[in-house]
């Protein structure tokens, strides 16, 4: 019985252990693209626009733009783009921008997909 406990034990660390380690693999934009999938809505209330990444001189690198109509899971969508936009900050810190301020766009809604000009 102590034996089967013990190994019980391990399997649950074991998962654990890979759930924390996925949290500290890095993000891409890829990995966001891939959340946000085709950002189809019928209305522009449903298209939201999030900063990505960091400038060193700061301001985001870019926005993405998603559809809480299509999005099949919003917080992990927030929490991966919260990784990559603190890798970023901390890649920032040693690099170089253009120091260009690029303003938030407003999403806008053409033949039932979310896009930023």
């Amino acid at each position: 019985m102590k034996l089967f406990l013990a190994f019980i034990t391990m399997l649950l660390l074991a998962g654990c252990s890979s759930a924390q380690s996925a949290q500290n693999e890095p993000v891409t934009m890829a990995d966001i693209q891939a959340l946000i999938g085709t950002p189809k809505a019928q209305t522009i209330e449903s298209c939201k626009v999030l900063p990505v990444g960091k400038k060193a001189c700061g301001g985001p690198e870019s926005y993405v733009v998603y559809s809480r109509e299509s999005i099949t899971d919003e917080r992990a969508l927030m929490d991966t783009i919260h990784r990559y936009n603190e890798k970023a900050k901390e890649d920032a810190k040693t690099g170089y921008s253009t120091c260009q301020h690029i303003p938030e766009p407003q999403p806008q809604l053409k033949g039932g997909v979310c896009w930023i000009p």
